[in-house]
């Protein structure tokens, strides 16, 4: 299942002009908003056919509330960083609709119209997709920039004469993974700075490698391994 999130949005019309790009290309999720204005006739209208999208909004506080409700965490930005900022290490919107071929809960998440994601909640996402675009005027409407990450995975899914359907590890499989990895940073690396970076690296490989339940748990045993090794050296 595909989901779209929506942090703060700042205009209705785009809030429908989403909703009804999510019928344009069966997104099969819920519209997950996270303080939203309220929806009024511009939303409507914008949304066109697409009124029980709107009617079915999931509405939330937090974008911690949001994440709750997926698995899988994809944020957009127009900003991607160098391999020096690792928290803004994008891939490209085919490398998702490449990869996203599997059964889990995934959700693309879309900052402000005016300012975006921050770099704090970019940071609670599992990873981060940036669409190509000329840099004289890199910075792409939130409809517009949904509408590209749809197509792109709405076509893989019909060149394949399938539905759209997201498979691979839950949440609470991968949690596991970061949990078991940073308790082993805690004990070989006492520097802060050093510690965030080696668990973002390991969020997004893990992430981008869109690995299996069975991955996760033969992975997770690995981890299990080298801790215990460790504490008992």
């Amino acid at each position: 299942m595909l989901s779209c999130i929506l942090v703060e949005p700042e205009s209705t019309g785009n809030i429908g002009s989403i909703a009804r790009l999510m019928m344009n290309f069966a997104i099969d999720g819920p519209l997950i908003l996270v303080n939203p204005p309220e929806l009024d006739d511009d939303a409507y209208m914008m949304a066109c056919n697409a009124r029980d999208v709107l009617e079915g909004a999931i509405k939330v506080d937090t974008l911690e509330q949001a994440l709750e409700k997926v698995d899988l965490s994809i944020s957009t930005s127009s900003e991607a960083g160098d391999e020096y900022n690792v928290n803004r290490i994008s891939v490209l919107p085919e490398d998702i609709s490449r990869s996203i071929g599997m059964d889990s809960n995934v959700g693309l998440v879309f900052g402000r119209e005016s300012s975006g994601l921050t770099n704090i909640e970019i940071s609670k996402t599992d990873m981060l997709v940036s669409i190509p675009t000329d840099a004289s005027y890199p910075t792409m409407n939130i409809s517009q920039a949904a509408a590209v990450l749809f197509y792109e995975i709405y076509k893989q899914s019909y060149a394949e004469k399938r539905p759209i359907k997201l498979d691979g590890a839950k949440r609470h499989e991968k949690d596991m993974l970061y949990e078991d990895f940073g308790s082993i940073v805690d004990l070989l690396e006492h520097r802060g700075y050093r510690k965030k970076n080696y668990n973002t690296v390991f969020r997004r490989v893990i992430s981008r490698s869109f690995i299996s339940s069975r991955e996760a748990y033969t992975l997770k045993g690995i981890l299990r391994k080298i801790l215990s090794n460790i504490e008992e050296s």
